[in-house]
């Protein structure tokens, strides 16, 4: 195995895991043998298990900021708002791991460790929503009564669970959950620019 798959190997499996068992319940013995690495492999790549779980977080936001700086802020708010949903589920289809580990990351704190740079990881896509929706309250095109950030947060989670709940039916057990990603992203645009925009 070459170098840089030793580390993508020890990187993936060691996201699959945290997402699926947790920080606590996972060890470096698991990540290790879904890997297929010795331990010192491990070590000499990322060091303690914190750190290799701090990597995998910093690296996975650090490619979800990316994906979201891409989408064009001066779009109109209804077509910002579609291609900030359909990047959610490009991330999702890409890695649905990779996307459950954020989701549990962000709603089940307790269970994972936190680290000084954890907060501004999690504030950057909600406020790159939040400003587009100020300069379009601005405009007119939004209700007075919104508040851009509450409102970012509260899409976002939306999404983050429309994903959780589609990543459990489709790799853990079925759930009375029957439509697709689109549909949900859909569905999510609708209700959100209801009570989003002026009457």
């Amino acid at each position: 195995m070459r170098k840089d798959n030793v580390r993508e190997e020890i990187f993936q499996s060691a996201i699959e895991l945290f997402a699926r068992r947790g920080y606590f319940a996972t060890t470096i013995r698991d990540i290790v043998e879904k890997a297929g690495v010795t331990q010192p492999m491990v070590y000499y790549y990322f060091g303690s298990k914190e750190e290799l779980f701090t990597t995998c977080i910093k690296e996975l936001f650090g490619g979800i900021i990316d994906s979201y700086e891409e989408v064009d802020r001066e779009l109109p708010l209804k077509d910002y708002l579609k291609k900030f949903l359909d990047v959610g589920k490009k991330i999702y289809v890409e890695s649905p791991e990779a996307a459950l580990l954020v989701s549990n990351f962000v709603f089940s704190p307790d269970e994972y460790p936190r680290f000084p740079e954890a907060k501004k990881l999690l504030w950057k896509p909600a406020n790159m929503m939040s400003e587009v929706i100020a300069r379009a309250k601005k405009k007119g095109e939004v209700r007075k009564d919104v508040n851009e950030l509450s409102f970012s947060f509260s899409l976002m989670g939306a999404l983050a669970m429309t994903k959780t709940l589609n990543f459990i039916h489709e790799k853990i057990e079925k759930l009375p959950y029957d439509k697709d990603i689109d549909f949900a992203n859909k569905q999510l645009l609708d209700l959100a620019t209801k009570g989003l925009f002026k009457k």
